[in-house]
């Protein structure tokens, strides 16, 4: 029997995490490194964040490797704050997360592969 696309029931793998993009970069810094897990009734949509790029998602300079397991370990190396990234290396990586979640128009700009590639090679499988 032929797989169905698109699926109509997902599942996620036991153990594993989702990651919500929000406004309030604190709140993304305690998901990656402080262990803490959202759903969305904690949050509203209007707190996710919009409009990250695929320069934010993977800067140019990450673009440079093009092996696709060094370029996870810089995802989202272009989010920075105060002058300091939020994703540190590997964070995505290590974070154990199998879905992202962000506001509207995630992905826009320069349209690099990279950008997808870091999330995939990072154990992402869903991006809502």
């Amino acid at each position: 029997m032929a797989d169905i696309w698109p699926p109509q029931e997902i599942t996620l793998t036991s153990g594993k995490r989702v990651l919500f993009l929000t406004k309030n970069l604190d709140l993304i810094r305690q998901q990656l490194y402080d262990g803490l897990n959202l759903s969305m009734s904690d949050l509203t949509v209007d707190e996710l964040l919009d409009d990250i790029n695929t320069d934010v998602m993977t800067p140019a300079w990450v673009c440079f490797d093009h092996d696709p397991a060094e370029i996870a370990k810089n995802g989202y190396a272009g989010l920075i704050h105060n002058g300091k990234r939020v994703f540190e290396e590997d964070a995505l990586i290590n974070g154990n997360f199998e879905v992202i979640v962000s506001g509207h128009r995630k992905g826009t700009g320069s349209s690099r592969e990279t950008a997808a590639q870091a999330e995939k090679w990072a154990g992402i499988r869903i991006v809502i």
